[in-house]
């Protein structure tokens, strides 16, 4: 073959396999083709099942002496040991080696150890005098190298999978085992010609076009041709592919990175959520809000040769630190840096929301750290007061820290009370307006209850930095609502149907209260709660005990108070 940028040709699928020596790269997709919804091998669900389908389609067609096209498969010449690497089609290339692994075992369960010996030298392992073993013609990705070699090729039952891909192997293999031993139980005492016409059927009439082109590079630049639509691809594979095609001869460099980032943010797969929501918000934090069916795009404006490849693979590496801090409060990230900060950093995880995360990937990059230790703790309070006045709307509350974090990454906003300057000002009450949302603050969500009830006890105490507590010990002290849920009309005659629905979400109608007493009094009467919240020993929760009476106007009263407390546990502006 010429090496010409690109050759291709359309071949059967076994042939593909049988002549040539294939790997599957380190960093490309573990195997996930599914077999089975709950584990076994039934056909319930075969539509979603890619190894059902795969199976179904290829019987339909041999029987119908139809030929079957599976689609493209991309493969770079540049492998080690005289391999070519794939780079587009690995899910089919192994499935159909655990097929005819498949028939090779039926030869063998059948007696016909020459035909079992000649499937297997010819598709799936050549003996290696050296090895002493049978080698693979296809390896897999380093997830699944070992167990695929050992127990498919070498025959080898007892290894065991150790991760998902691995079980999903297993399961794809017995599967296919099942299919291929009444596949041929149907052919009766010509069972023998049958495999074999299978067999030449894959090797002839189930065909891919196999594009090959001389480096990695060029494979990548062709996978993204190919999937240009991104119908069956995620932003993160697209991503991928793209960098690596741009990287040249510094793909080693880009491939680390990539590699790094993945390790950073903690996950396997590409195709993870995770990397994507890092790789939309990183893009906001450096050009401004960008959505989701955007971030390819921009990212293509942004990279364009082998220098902007490197540099924004290590951005991607040095930034899913941060991102993964911003996440996880157990990140190591936090330990450079004061008890407070860390315990900030937990109350934002606690509180879970996206959207200033571009915000907070900018500061962590440029601030000093002095000042990254007055912001963390002063964005917890924007984020409460912007919670309490329901300015934080996805998209609004989004545009505009994101719109913040790009003027911090220019240099022109160096400090916290900075952004404040900017439309994330409008997003943060004064404390006026903060204190009027807060005493009709409804709070559905018990988690943000606690928090506030916590912080405000911690305030009452005089703590200097009642807004940093998480909510420890949950299972010790729990969420009481005064009025139940699920009030009984002759307990509570004093509210309407409609006026309960109104007011037991009310943050002047929630107290904290320890698990064994809040479970026996949960829907009772306020004379047998009052007792109890008067033998509390937390000061707000004591301090409800105190009303004659649990009314309406109580509720407001008390969340008035709550709400000038409010003012002072979050601060709008950094604490000295």
């Amino acid at each position: 073959m010429s090496e010409k940028f690109l050759a291709y040709e359309a071949v059967g699928i076994a042939k593909l396999i049988r002549t040539r020596s294939l790997a599957v790269p380190f960093y490309q997709r573990s195997y996930s083709w599914q077999s089975s919804a709950d584990g076994g091998a039934s056909e319930q669900g075969s539509e979603k099942l890619q190894v059902v389908e795969y199976w179904s389609d290829l019987q339909a067609s041999f029987t119908n002496r139809d030929s079957y096209f599976l689609g493209t498969t991309v493969l770079a010449r540049d492998g080690e040991e005289g391999r070519q690497l794939v780079i587009d089609g690995q899910q089919r290339l192994a499935t159909t080696s655990l097929l005819i692994a498949a028939i090779r075992d039926e030869f063998y369960e059948r007696d016909e150890k020459e035909f079992g010996d000649s499937t297997q030298q010819d598709f799936l392992g050549k003996f290696d005098r050296r090895a002493r073993a049978d080698r693979p013609k296809l390896i897999l990705n380093s997830d699944d190298r070992d167990y695929y070699e050992r127990r498919i090729v070498q025959r080898d039952a007892s290894v065991k999978s150790v991760n998902s891909s691995q079980a999903l192997i297993e399961l794809a293999f017995a599967y296919l085992r099942e299919r291929v031993n009444g596949f041929a139980e149907q052919a009766g005492t010509g069972w023998r010609d049958r495999l074999n016409d299978l067999i030449g059927w894959l090797e002839e009439d189930v065909q891919v076009v196999a594009i090959e082109v001389a480096s990695e590079a060029d494979a990548f630049l062709i996978f993204e041709t190919l999937n240009d639509r991104g119908a069956d691809l995620t932003i993160a594979d697209l991503l991928k592919n793209f960098l690596f095609s741009q990287s040249g001869a510094r793909l080693d460099e880009v491939r680390d990175n990539w590699i790094s980032t993945l390790t950073n943010l903690n996950i396997e797969k590409v195709g993870n959520q995770r990397f994507t929501d890092f790789a939309r918000h990183l893009l906001s934090s450096r050009v401004g809000p960008t959505r989701e069916r955007d971030v390819y795009q921009r990212i293509k404006g942004e990279v364009d040769g082998t220098a902007s490849a490197v540099s924004f693979s290590q951005d991607l590496k040095d930034s899913s630190r941060l991102y993964f801090a911003i996440l996880s409060s157990d990140s190591e990230y936090w330990g450079d840096y004061a008890a407070s900060v860390s315990g900030a950093a937990e109350v934002l995880v606690e509180l879970n929301l996206e959207q200033y995360r571009p915000l907070m990937l900018a500061v962590l990059t440029k601030f000093e750290k002095a000042e990254i230790e007055r912001f963390v703790p002063t964005l917890v309070s924007w984020v409460v007061r912007g919670l309490a006045v329901g300015s934080l709307g996805a998209g609004v509350a989004e545009s505009a820290f994101s719109e913040a974090a790009r003027d911090i990454r220019s240099g022109k906003i160096t400090e916290t009370a900075g952004i404040l300057q900017t439309r994330v000002g409008n997003l943060v009450p004064i404390d006026s307006e903060f204190k009027s949302a807060f005493a009709g603050w409804r709070v559905m969500r018990g988690s943000l209850a606690r928090y506030i009830l916590r912080a405000l006890e911690l305030n009452e105490r005089g703590d200097s930095e009642p807004e940093l507590v998480v909510n420890e010990d949950v299972d010790a002290v729990n969420l009481e609502h005064i009025l139940p849920k699920n009030a009984r009309e002759a307990d509570w005659p004093q509210f309407t149907e409609d006026e309960q629905r109104s007011y037991v979400h009310r943050l002047g109608n929630m107290a904290l209260l320890q698990k064994g007493p809040n479970g026996r009094i949960g829907n009772k009467s306020w004379s047998v709660k009052k007792p109890v919240l008067s033998d509390s020993k937390l000061v707000i929760t004591k301090a409800a005990s105190e009303k004659a009476d649990w009314t309406k106007s109580v509720i407001d009263d008390r969340q008035a108070e709550l709400a000038e407390l409010a003012v002072q546990t979050w601060p709008r502006m950094p604490r000295s």
